[in-house]
């Protein structure tokens, strides 16, 4: 495979997972500018981290020093983890020096397979946290006036987020289908129960005091 291929095929997958990927990435570090062959950027329960990704479409095993090399880049521009991905594997070195540092050693295949769950975790991350932050600011506006305390809308937005925290709190346990017999809804897969707390939150976050 090409290198350029393996670059791309290694951005489609983190962008498929819900992250931000940019190939041949321009980085300034402490010590200088490095061009990172992906730099994946996103945000675990509103807590933001990047990624730097380094692709070798090699024939033969990594050695000790591109993992030394990578750890090196990874700590220069401030990066929560490095991925240094390959297809044929590693030297006994290379497994070694990653074992004691921020560094995962995989390739594409290996990592399609382990992150399934972290695909699932991701977005349910993501959810719960947009929904604890609408949820918070209808608690801040109400709050700033007491005369809309009791405001029916304000009141069934905030009822409506919490439900979302129930019907994903069912997603993470797997338990479909997900039942929301007041509204006769029947959620099918995450990607439903994500798409409807997303829209509850959208409208949430349109709600001001009258």
């Amino acid at each position: 495979m090409h290198w350029s291929s393996y670059q791309k095929q290694a951005a489609q997958f983190f962008t498929s997972i819900g992250l931000d990927a940019e190939i041949e990435f321009e980085l300034q570090g402490a010590r200088g500018t490095h061009v990172i062959d992906v730099f994946a950027t996103g945000n675990y329960g509103g807590i933001p981290f990047k990624w730097v990704v380094e692709c070798k479409a090699w024939k033969s095993n990594i050695p000790k020093e591109k993992v030394m090399a990578l750890a090196a880049i990874v700590q220069d521009v401030g990066a929560d983890r490095g991925f240094l991905l390959s297809e044929v594997g590693f030297q006994s070195g290379a497994l070694r020096a990653a074992r004691s540092s921020n560094i995962t050693l995989t390739s594409l295949e290996d990592l399609s397979q382990a992150t399934d769950q972290f695909a699932v975790d991701l977005q349910l991350g993501q959810a719960n946290w947009a929904v604890r932050k609408a949820k918070s600011r209808l608690l801040e506006l109400k709050r700033k006036s007491d005369e809309h305390e009791y405001d029916i809308n304000r009141l069934s937005l905030s009822g409506e987020l919490s439900v979302c925290e129930l019907l994903l709190q069912d997603a993470s346990e797997g338990r479909y289908p997900i039942l929301y017999p007041v509204k006769g809804i029947q959620f099918a897969t995450l990607k439903e129960v994500v798409a409807y707390a997303r829209e509850t939150v959208e409208q949430a976050n349109l709600w001001e005091l009258p």
